[in-house]
């Protein structure tokens, strides 16, 4: 096996998360990985993270921030105080095999439009089993995982240029990454993976992920505090990103989600935080005007050519709902069809 590469700074993001921190380290020195190259950001940490690394890993540099505004700042510094052409950008639940960075660095050397090297995301308790793998953007702003609890010996050896990916193991290509803006730090938690892996495939960039890198994720539920952001940040996200022609195209399918979605957090006793998100939204609009001018900036794809149609990701909790249980198959079979409708018309020419 290769050394580790010598143009690939580490960052890992924690907060909190100082027991399974441990395994993150040590993962990265059975990789090979000198503590010179790796920065923990400590994001606000109350739990004795900064003691520790202190203590244990007086080699690895530390940036502490005293004020928990999700994991994007945290990214950012990261990113921008690396001292590498390369970024390893990793939350502090991920355990890396060995070889993975590796094989994500020769991916990318051997092809200059690659910009970010994925590995796939297993479950840490079922290591045989797929978290994120083969992801895409959904026209309406919705995830699209297809692998998602599937084993991964199904998925095959095959690299494939992907569409979406989440953020807790990802090599970057740092210029790429500031150039594209980086992560929005307004976004808190909730689409600010999709939204920066999203840009960077606005920009032209390909997105290889590659089967024979594997990453373990200490995987654990989401709270139903998310939903402010998911829902704030999935309008904030189209309107910023999407073509105006798109926005009007997606209108009629956009019209029955809405209400829909609506209607199931209401019925879950979710309907106050539905109000307040759409009252975040309005406060970012505002800075509408200058996060278009990112997006036409470094727009080289259209996005007809990046987003998609399938099935879409529902929480069990929310799955539970009459409407959702069975409404489900017929609602996404109407989203796939009015989107290759749109594919065989105005988006063909």
């Amino acid at each position: 096996m290769p050394g580790f590469p010598a143009d690939v700074a580490v960052a890992i993001v924690s907060h909190n998360n100082l027991k399974p921190l441990a395994g993150t380290l040590e993962s990265l020195a059975a990789a090979g990985c000198p503590p010179s190259q790796i920065a923990v950001v400590d994001v606000a940490s109350t739990d004795g993270t900064g003691e520790w690394l202190k203590s244990t890993w007086s080699g690895v540099t530390v940036h502490r921030l005293e004020k928990n505004d999700g994991p994007s700042p945290g990214r950012n510094v990261g990113i921008l105080r690396a001292d590498k052409p390369f970024v390893f950008l990793m939350d502090a639940d991920v355990v890396i095999r060995p070889d993975t960075v590796q094989l994500l660095k020769a991916a990318m050397d051997a092809d200059p439009s690659v910009k970010i090297g994925s590995p796939i995301v297993v479950h840490a308790s079922r290591p045989d089993t797929i978290q994120y793998a083969g992801g895409a953007l959904h026209y309406i702003c919705e995830a699209v995982n297809p692998w998602l609890d599937r084993p991964l010996a199904l998925r095959g050896t095959e690299p494939r240029d992907i569409g979406a990916a989440p953020t807790c193991a990802l090599l970057l290509d740092r210029a790429a990454a500031i150039d594209i803006g980086l992560f929005d730090e307004r976004y808190f938690i909730g689409k600010e993976d999709g939204d920066f892996t999203h840009r960077c495939k606005m920009a032209g960039h390909t997105m290889l992920e590659l089967p024979a890198a594997l990453v373990l994720h200490h995987s654990r539920p989401r709270g139903t505090w998310l939903f402010y952001y998911q829902i704030r940040n999935r309008w904030h996200f189209m309107l910023k990103n999407y073509q105006i022609s798109t926005l009007l195209l997606i209108g009629p399918p956009l019209l029955i989600h809405e209400p829909l979605q609506a209607v199931v957090l209401f019925a879950k006793g979710h309907g106050l935080v539905y109000l307040k998100a759409l009252w975040g939204l309005v406060k970012l609009l505002p800075s509408l005007p200058r996060d278009r001018a990112l997006a036409n900036r470094i727009r080289r794809r259209p996005d007809a050519e990046l987003l998609v149609a399938g099935p879409l990701i529902i929480r069990q909790d929310l799955a539970s709902n009459f409407f959702v249980r069975h409404g489900r198959a017929l609602y996404e079979g109407f989203l796939n069809g009015y989107w290759r409708l749109l594919q065989k018309t105005v988006l063909s020419r």
